[in-house]
C-alpha cells in the first residue's frame, strides 16, 4: 500500500492504550491528524460502550466497535448507530449443551449499555455485578456472552463452543486469562467492518488494522494491511503483514506517521 489509508482499523487494549490504560498524546495525535486527511478511523473492541466513551477525546471524530462489533457507536455523538443483538434462547440453549457434556464454568452477559452486565453466582465474586440464573440472564436483549473457565477446562469448553455451534454463535477471546467471549454468528470485528467500510465506499486493499489478540484476527483477514503489536499473541504475528513495536511504545503512531 504505497498510498496513504482510508480506513484505520484499531483495536484499543494492548494496542492503541498503553500500559497506564490510556491513549499517549502521540497516537491521540496522528489518528486525528489522518481524520484531518480525510481518513476514516474505526476503534474496534472487546470492550463495552461505557469504557469505550471516556476516551472519545483521545480518539477525535472516530467510530468504535464495542463487544466486538455487536454495538456501533459514534463516538462524536454517542449515538448507536447499529445494534447486532445475540439471541438469548439460543445461548442459554448452547451453554445448556456444553455443561450437559460434563463441563463446569460460570456465565455472564452484557446487555445493552443502558442494562450492563449481569452474571451468574460465583462469576467475579466480590464485583457488585447483579446476579440472576441463566434463564434470567438470557431474558433481555444481549450484545455478548462470556463464559469463564477453569484453566484445566478451558480448551475444551472452546471447542465445543466454538465448534459445536458455528452456525449461531460468534466465538472468540480478548486477552482476559480463562474467558471465552460469545456474539451472535456473524459478528465480529471484521465482519461488521467489512459493511461499514462497504457504506463508505472504502476497499479492504485501502484499510490498515492493528491488533494483538485473536478476536482482531478476522479483521486482520479482511484489511489490506494488518500490524501486530510487539506484544501480540504468536498467532496474530503470524497473520499479520507486519509486527510492530510493543504497544506502549506508541507502536500504532510509529507506523500511521509514514503517511500523517
Amino acid at each position: 500500500m504505497s498510498d496513504a489509508p482510508r480506513l484505520i482499523l484499531v483495536d484499543l487494549d494492548g494496542t492503541l492504550v498503553g500500559l497506564d490504560g490510556v491513549v499517549s498524546p502521540r497516537n491521540s495525535s496522528v489518528l486525528k491528524r489522518a481524520v484531518t486527511a480525510g481518513c476514516r478511523v474505526v476503534v474496534a473492541t472487546g470492550r463495552p460502550a461505557r469504557i469505550v466513551t471516556p476516551l472519545r477525546k483521545s480518539l477525535g471524530h472516530a467510530i468504535a466497535l464495542c463487544y466486538n462489533g455487536a454495538i456501533v457507536l459514534d463516538l462524536a455523538t454517542g449515538n448507536i448507530l447499529e445494534a447486532h443483538l445475540l439471541d438469548g434462547p439460543v445461548f442459554q440453549d448452547a451453554v445448556e449443551r456444553v455443561r450437559a457434556s460434563g463441563y463446569t464454568f460460570v456465565v455472564a452477559v452484557e446487555g445493552m449499555p443502558d442494562i450492563g452486565i449481569r452474571a451468574e453466582t460465583g462469576f467475579r465474586e466480590g464485583f457488585p455485578i447483579p446476579r440472576g440464573t441463566l434463564a434470567e440472564l438470557c431474558s433481555v436483549g444481549i450484545v455478548k456472552g462470556l463464559v469463564r473457565v477453569d484453566a484445566d477446562q478451558f480448551e475444551a469448553v472452546w471447542d465445543a463452543f466454538s465448534d459445536g455451534f458455528r452456525d449461531t454463535l460468534e466465538v472468540t477471546r480478548s486477552g482476559v486469562e480463562g474467558l471465552i467471549e460469545v456474539s451472535a454468528a456473524g459478528v465480529s470485528k471484521g465482519g461488521v467492518i467489512a459493511g461499514l467500510a462497504a457504506s463508505w465506499g472504502i476497499d479492504a486493499a485501502d484499510a490498515i488494522a492493528f491488533g494483538d489478540m485473536p478476536n482482531d484476527l478476522e479483521m486482520f483477514r479482511w484489511a489490506g494491511r494488518s500490524v501486530a503489536m510487539g506484544n501480540a499473541e504468536p498467532e496474530v504475528k503470524l497473520a499479520a503483514t507486519e509486527v510492530g513495536a510493543h504497544h506502549d511504545e506508541d507502536a500504532v503512531a510509529q507506523v500511521l506517521e509514514r503517511w500523517f
